[in-house]
């Protein structure tokens, strides 16, 4: 049987062994203080391998930071592609035509539809059209063909 070592006070990652806790089948595990804040308990092997080294923090903000890599990755002049890529509209759509929505009007309560696009944080409309499928065709497909990059490929 190995010779115990005391990991208290050691850092791992970004985990500090706090005190010993409880031996499971022959390992020992330790008691770790992230630096987020979040105790954890993991065998003493797991720490010196290197195998584990946050309570889950890390795998959390890598995740989030390699999204934003990839998102980032498909954009053309600043515009996500990727959101514009398909001409399904989503399932809770009351008009079936993604980027067009009903309203009443104000005066006389007429149903009237609008066509909308968000780009770059800023959102475009063109309104009063009578029926969805003229919406669609003559407010939201011209507004695509004027605010979206000509170029769809993103820039690698």
């Amino acid at each position: 049987m190995p010779r115990k070592i005391d990991l208290t006070g050691k850092r791992y990652g970004v985990l500090t062994v706090t005190e010993q806790a409880e031996t499971v089948n022959g390992r020992i595990k330790w008691l770790c203080e992230c630096e987020c804040g979040n105790i954890v308990t993991v065998k003493g092997i797991y720490l010196t391998t290197g195998e584990t080294k946050s309570c889950g923090c890390l795998k959390t903000k890598q995740e989030q930071e390699n999204l934003r890599k990839q998102y980032d990755r498909k954009r053309v002049n600043d515009v996500a592609m990727p959101l514009f890529k398909g001409k399904e509209p989503r399932k809770d759509s009351s008009t079936g035509y993604r980027g067009v929505s009903k309203y009443y009007t104000q005066s006389a309560g007429n149903l009237r539809y609008r066509a909308w696009i968000t780009v770059k944080g800023k959102r475009y409309y063109k309104t009063g059209f009578l029926t969805a499928e003229d919406a669609y065709n003559n407010g939201r497909l011209p507004l695509e063909e004027k605010y979206l990059p000509k170029n769809k490929a993103p820039a690698n």
